[in-house]
Parts: C-alpha cells; structure tokens; sequence
C-alpha cells in the first residue's frame, strides 16, 4: 500500500518504479500520471451502464482519457484499500474551478464566494468549512484518491476531450488528481448528476457508498468526520 502511493507523487513513467523488502522486480505504472493498477480488476466483472445508481451498487467499467493523454480504467483504482471520491463537474463551473484550486495549493481563500454585508466577514460557499481543511492533505497523503471528471453537453465547445482535461490540470496542477474526460457523458448520465460540482463516494470494490445527483454535501460531511475522528 505504501509503495502504491508512493507512486502517485511520480509523473514521469520513466521514473515510476521501485523495488520492495523482498527484492521482487521494480513495479512500474502503466500510466504516465503514476496511477495505481489493479492486476485483478477483471474479477469485479461489469455490471453495465443499464443498472440504477443507487447505495451498494457497484459503478460500470469506466474507461476515459486524462490529462496525459492516456486511457484510464476507473477499476485500476480498486483493489488498493482507499476511498475514492468521484467529483463530476464541468469546465465552466465557478464553484467547480474552486474546489479544484484549493485542491491544487491546500488555499481556502479560493472558496471564499461573498461577503457578509454588515461584517464585512469571508463567507464559504455553503457546502464548505473551515474544518474541511485538512482535505488537501488527505489527497496528497493517498488517504484517498480523488478523481475529477469533466463533461459537456454543449453544443457549441462539444464534448469534454483529454486536450481540456489538460488545461484543467494547467490551471489546477495536482499529481495526485486524475482529470478524466467523460466524452460520451457515460458517468454523469449513469449517477444522474444535475448541479456541479457533484461529489460521490466509492470503496475499494467500486460500490457506492454515497450517492448523490446533485453537490458535494455528503461526501464533504464525511470527510469533515473523518477529519475530526
């Protein structure tokens, strides 16, 4: 496990390998991001794209492009026993763009959405807390992995393509944050999402343990226990 995330600090495949106790052959990461593998991800089968998403339901094989250029199995990151959140969101999302800026340099000013008029005090957006802070360091530390998914429904930019995954990572570079193209609209269909950014939540066998259609609330109220266990 703690060579596992090792690797993910790793962006250069090149760079990617190590070599345990036992002196078994250096692993070395398929994808140039430096994400995990799971040699045994065929065994979770695929449960397909027609099933409801719903608690307990285990999320379709999701294959997408990322910000290197390179196709990415959802399932890769099974097996590995960490959570792993699935934010869905789009380019143009303003609150999108600030979860993901606080998540490139741990700055909670990026959050900062209004100003109460009579005190003049910063104010969050309303799914955030100061409390939450402790986030950043859960994502750099591999305490979970948190995957951006990007999407577009617009007719007038077209569907979200790894180029754009690219420049989202530009503006919000994080080696530890996969950004992943949902060009066909495959995952926010399946999840049902309407408003963004929408967060949801897997284990380690890519089952849902929290569902959501709509924000980050739920998963944020998890990780805000979490933080405070």
């Amino acid at each position: 496990m703690i060579l596992i995330l090792t690797l993910l600090a790793c962006t250069d495949t090149d760079q990617i390998a190590a070599t345990d106790d036992t002196g078994a052959a250096p692993w070395v990461s398929p994808y140039t991001g430096g994400w995990p593998e799971n040699l045994n991800k065929d065994a979770l089968g695929d449960p397909g794209w027609d099933t409801e998403a719903e608690v307990g339901a285990q999320v379709p094989r999701f294959v997408a492009m990322d910000q290197y250029g390179e196709e990415v199995e959802l399932y890769d990151f099974a097996g590995h026993g960490v959570p792993i959140v699935l934010d869905v969101g789009t380019e143009w999302c303003a609150p999108c763009q600030a979860l993901a800026a606080f998540l490139s340099d741990g700055d909670m000013s990026h959050l900062v959405w209004d100003q109460d008029e009579e005190t003049g005090e910063d104010e969050y957006y309303p799914w955030w807390d100061e409390d939450l802070e402790g986030l950043y360091d859960m994502v750099q530390d591999g305490e979970l992995y948190w995957i951006t998914v990007l999407f577009s429904e617009s007719e007038v930019s077209g569907p979200t393509t790894s180029e754009d995954c690219a420049e989202w990572h530009e503006a919000y570079p994080n080696e530890m944050v996969p950004v992943l193209a949902d060009t066909e609209v495959q995952l926010k269909s399946w999840l049902g999402v309407t408003s963004y950014p929408t967060l949801n939540m897997l284990n380690s066998d890519m089952v849902l343990e929290i569902h959501s259609t709509g924000g980050p609330y739920e998963v944020l109220r998890w990780i805000g226990d979490t933080l405070n266990e």
